[in-house]
């Protein structure tokens, strides 16, 4: 599927498989074999986004399970919010994460 070919929408929802994400899970994290679908999401959206000069998607939501926040010690939501950002600005710099408490997301909450 291509982002240049399909008729734009104003929102992309998608999700990627949890099991590498969720806490029940082996704890792959976005490296693991079955979060490529999110690679796959973001490339779409950038194609769109470029096929229509920036105008859509206008949002895009993903969904998955709350490990996704703790995996690779927070790394990987760092990573998705930071690839999600990169699709309007490819030079943006994301801050990691911080829990409740002011330190580092990387607990298993």
């Amino acid at each position: 599927m291509s982002g240049y070919t399909i008729p734009p929408v104003d929102v992309i929802t998608f999700g990627s498989p949890c099991q590498d994400l969720s806490i029940a899970g082996k704890r792959a994290g976005m490296a693991g074999e079955r979060s490529g679908l999110f690679s796959e999401a973001v490339r779409i959206i950038r194609e769109m986004r470029y096929a229509t000069f920036g105008a859509y998607p206008k949002y895009a939501i993903w969904e998955n399970v709350p490990g996704a926040f703790s995996s690779n010690k927070g790394e990987d939501f760092h990573a998705v919010l930071q690839s999600l950002c990169r699709v309007i600005d490819p030079a943006a710099v994301i801050p990691i994460p911080t829990d409740a408490r002011g330190g580092g997301g990387g607990g298993d909450h």
